[in-house]
């Protein structure tokens, strides 16, 4: 049997097994179940819904984690994604819960939040409407509600002035830009990991404090 044959037969056993085993969960999370039978579901959903959720009709209630999860979303992701955080700099949301930035159901694709430099610029950038969610004083609520963090996460965060897509790391220089005969396209993750890196805190993809060497990939 050919490599790839056998994976879709264990993911499609792997599925059958964690929807006979949470069935108990569809019966008021009938969504989840919609969500199993598409495409894209993220891989720990096909282990069952006890991979990261307690049973809430049997738990305590004490010290329990929100949504019933069996540690803080941050702690709980890295015990299958650990590359994650074995970085010397390790991008802030990554610390605290990954789920700021993607679906933990969905796979990781289509699980962003956002799409390119949108997802980074619900954070990042300083233009009124973004900073207005900032200044509440209390919890921050991104993505047009789907996730709430606390504004202690905010504190160190950088903001950037991009008004038509330009203006970083130099002025006028273009943050968003499809490939066309001259350049390659530009966004956001061309120059910054959005995990972590070594040797660099801005997050370079050369990992490196160096700007020149990054400069160089397309200013050669």
């Amino acid at each position: 049997m050919r490599p790839i044959c056998l994976l879709v037969m264990l993911i499609f056993l792997g599925l059958a097994e964690a929807a006979a085993d949470d069935k108990a969960c569809f019966g008021c999370h009938s969504m989840m179940q919609e969500m199993l039978s598409k495409s894209s579901v993220h891989q720990a959903m096909t282990l069952g819904c006890a991979t990261c959720h307690t049973d809430h009709t049997q738990s305590s209630g004490a010290g329990r984690e929100a949504h019933y999860l069996k540690a803080a979303p941050g702690e709980l992701c890295i015990t299958c994604h650990d590359d994650k955080v074995k970085k010397e700099f390790v991008h802030e949301p990554v610390k605290q819960d990954c789920t700021l930035c993607h679906d933990p159901h969905v796979g990781l694709q289509d699980g962003l939040r956002a799409q390119s430099n949108t997802l980074c610029l619900e954070c990042h950038s300083d233009s009124d409407s973004s900073k207005t969610k900032f200044e509440t004083g209390g919890p921050v609520k991104l993505f047009g509600g789907r996730t709430t963090a606390p504004a202690s996460y905010f504190q160190k965060l950088q903001l950037l002035s991009l008004p038509n897509d330009r203006g970083h790391p130099v002025s006028n220089h273009p943050v968003l830009r499809q490939q066309d005969a001259e350049w390659p396209a530009l966004s956001c993750a061309v120059c910054h990991m959005p995990h972590g890196a070594d040797k660099s805190a801005a997050l370079l993809v050369t990992e490196t404090e160096d700007f020149e060497s990054l400069c160089q990939r397309c200013h050669k």
